[in-house]
């Protein structure tokens, strides 16, 4: 299945070892990751002004989507379509009304379900059949919260079902040796320590929290800490990448502030994975 991989980061979606024919992302940090880890072609450009006939002529049946959050969130105050993070995602709209592919796969946060974008898009694709869900790799055994709102557009009925979990221990996903600047001094853990959500290292039920590009930067309410050999410290870049679902070796800045950053803007593969994987039945 081919796949033009839109509002691409790092290429959560290639990631899944999909056939993507192309990716398409403006954040210069996200393209210098994506183009170090993925041969495929990648462009630089801002969907805002992308031509339809430049998108249809990649050819690719399924087009996937990950616009900007923000829009959506508390943080970014909800102001949905009158937020100018969320006009490339209005062009879209308006070259699907000519140019639709067979298959529009969207992600984004819970918070977009019900917003006038949502209805706009669904009125964008009243031809297609369409298909909604709220999932999270918790909830296919991996130990890290990300849950994400998806809709599949299709032109023909696609059922969205969850395989059953396979439980995944948080162990298997750790450095071996991990990072110096992952550590928390004893200032930090003053100030923030009953705030911060912790789990153990050695609990094989244990899940992360949600990361988010914060981490790293905000001490609380950005991911999960870790306990480990009686400290508590950071999860390092190699580990959220990981836990989100990236192959071991996944090429990442050296600034950890940037990884953490990218990272906590990209998708969870494995939920990726599983939607494609159904689109394919």
């Amino acid at each position: 299945m081919r796949v033009l991989e839109l509002y691409a980061g790092i290429g959560g979606v290639a990631a899944t070892g999909a056939d993507v024919v192309a990716a398409i992302d403006h954040d210069p940090f996200a393209h210098a990751v994506y183009t170090a880890n993925f041969d495929h072609p990648a462009h630089r450009l801002n969907l805002v002004s992308v031509r339809p006939e430049r998108l249809a002529g990649f050819g690719a049946p399924v087009w996937w989507m990950s616009p900007p959050c923000q829009p959506f969130t508390v943080r970014g105050a909800r102001r949905d379509v009158d937020d100018r993070r969320c006009e490339s995602l209005l062009h879209l709209l308006d070259v699907f009304e000519t140019h639709a592919p067979d298959t529009v796969v969207v992600e984004n946060v819970p918070g977009f379900e019900g917003s006038v974008a949502h209805a706009r898009l669904r009125h964008a694709l009243r031809d297609h059949h369409l298909a909604e869900v709220e999932w999270c790799p918790s909830a296919l055994g991996w130990p890290v919260q990300r849950r994400r709102f998806y809709l599949v557009a299709s032109r023909r009925p696609v059922t969205l079902h969850m395989p059953e979990p396979v439980p995944l221990p948080l162990a298997t996903f750790l450095d071996p040796d991990p990072p110096a600047h992952t550590e928390l001094d004893a200032d930090f853990l003053r100030r923030f320590g009953d705030a911060l959500h912790v789990v153990d290292a050695a609990d094989p039920e244990a899940v992360a929290c949600c990361f988010t590009g914060a981490y790293g930067r905000s001490p609380v309410y950005a991911g999960s800490y870790l306990r480990q050999d009686g400290r508590v410290r950071r999860f390092s870049p190699s580990e959220v990448a990981r836990l989100m679902g990236f192959p071991e070796g996944f090429s990442l800045p050296e600034d950890p502030a940037r990884s953490y950053r990218l990272l906590g803007n990209s998708l969870a593969v494995p939920v990726v994975r599983v939607l494609l994987q159904l689109l394919e039945e």
